[in-house]
């Protein structure tokens, strides 16, 4: 079984919308009071779960079509694994704990036959580290809107100019051992790939999405810290200003520091990191790879 650990990922997005919010005209999600921009966890799965489907994983939530038209929905899902493994209702919850990718990391709700399964991997709601501006933008279209008119469809969208965001995730092994999910060290390595790789390989005109740095603390026992907020991240510039990755300077010290007042509890520390990050005070007892 995997040990439990916590993630931060940082992560950046220039010229586009992160995470448009549906009930305020698909605006980027953001917290009035700050001024800072939010992602939710249901938009960084969704680049997991699409680069699972890309690596040849069994994925459970995803758009899946029916033999008609449109598209089915949980219960079609279900039934439709069922008689595509051959196996009874009662054995669906296993299946999925087994050898559905998305499920043993994330968990699941399923309607017929009804389980609830709780994810021992969870991921919190991101937001940016600083204030982000949004941009109205309006155009035109080269086809037409319609036949016999001049002029080209008119578009408009919101967009940020850039946004840096922070992500807090964990794995709880005692969430995966109460449940009987077999989570192993493979299932992370899946998971950390598909997020990085995820965000990477989803590009288009409202989504630019970058992972810049994501950190790994395993632990040795059942120990949380429930935030890992270690890192310090500075820029220079003040925060309507900001425009790269390379204005800001990510300082370890506190992670460090962090490290060594629970030497006890943790095992082994991983830094996935952009070359375009600059990092100071890192550790040498620090793992560190490249994006």
């Amino acid at each position: 079984m995997a040990k439990t650990r916590e993630y931060v990922l940082y992560s950046d997005t220039k010229m586009a919308n992160p995470n448009g919010d549906l009930i305020n005209d698909n605006r980027p999600r953001q917290d009035e009071r700050t001024g800072r921009l939010e992602i939710s966890d249901v938009r960084i799965k969704r680049y997991i779960r699409d680069e699972m489907v890309n690596k040849g994983h069994q994925v459970f939530v995803m758009p899946t079509k029916s033999e008609k038209k449109g598209f089915l929905d949980c219960k079609g899902i279900a039934s439709k694994i069922i008689k595509e493994e051959g196996i009874k209702e009662e054995e669906l919850e296993v299946v999925l704990k087994k050898d559905f990718a998305d499920v043993k990391l994330f968990g699941a709700v399923v309607t017929k036959p009804k389980f609830n399964i709780t994810g021992p991997l969870q991921i919190i709601w991101s937001q940016s580290i600083h204030e982000a501006e949004v941009k109205f933008a309006q155009g035109t279209s080269v086809m037409a809107s319609s036949e016999g008119k001049d002029q080209g469809t008119i578009w408009s969208k919101y967009l940020t100019p850039y946004s840096l965001f922070r992500t807090y995730m964990v794995y709880n092994d005692q969430v995966a051992k109460r449940q009987a999910i077999p989570v192993e060290e493979e299932d992370l390595e899946i998971f950390k790939s598909s997020l990085m790789d995820g965000m990477k390989n989803y590009k288009s005109t409202s989504k630019n999405h970058m992972p810049r740095m994501l950190v790994e603390v395993i632990y040795k026992d059942q120990y949380i810290d429930g935030e890992l907020d270690f890192i310090d991240a500075k820029a220079e510039k003040e925060d309507l200003e900001i425009r790269d990755i390379s204005d800001f300077t990510f300082d370890l010290a506190p992670l460090v520091n962090y490290v060594e007042r629970k030497k006890e509890a943790i095992e082994k520390v991983n830094i996935y990191c952009h070359p375009k990050v600059q990092l100071i005070n890192a550790s040498e007892r620090f793992e560190q790879y490249t994006i």
